[in-house]
C-alpha cells in the first residue's frame, strides 16, 4: 500500500467515525425528546405544558448542534478530497 492508497483509507475510516457520531448524537437526542413527550403528556396545566416545550427547545438547540459535530464530518470531507487528488 503507497501513501496515497493509505491516506485515502484513513479519510474514509474518518468519515465513517464522523458519519456515526453524528448518527449517535441524534439517536440520544431522539430518546431525549421521546423524554420530553412523555413528560409533556403527563404534567397538568399549560405552564408546566410550556415549562416542558421551553426544556425541549433548550435541549435541541444546544445539544444537537455541539455533538453532532459538523466539524468532524466537514474534516472528513476535506480530507477524502484532498486523498482524491493524491491518487
Amino acid at each position: 500500500m503507497n501513501d496515497a492508497d493509505y491516506m485515502a483509507q484513513q479519510a474514509e475510516t474518518q468519515g465513517l467515525e464522523a458519519l456515526t457520531n453524528a448518527r449517535a448524537t441524534i439517536e440520544r437526542a431522539l430518546a431525549e425528546l421521546d423524554h420530553f413527550i412523555a413528560r409533556y403528556e403527563e404534567v397538568d396545566g399549560l405552564r408546566r405544558k410550556a415549562d416542558v416545550l421551553n426544556w425541549t427547545l433548550n435541549h435541541l438547540a444546544t445539544y444537537v448542534p455541539n455533538n453532532v459535530r459538523l466539524d468532524l464530518i466537514a474534516g472528513a470531507q476535506a480530507e477524502l478530497m484532498r486523498a482524491d487528488a493524491k491518487r
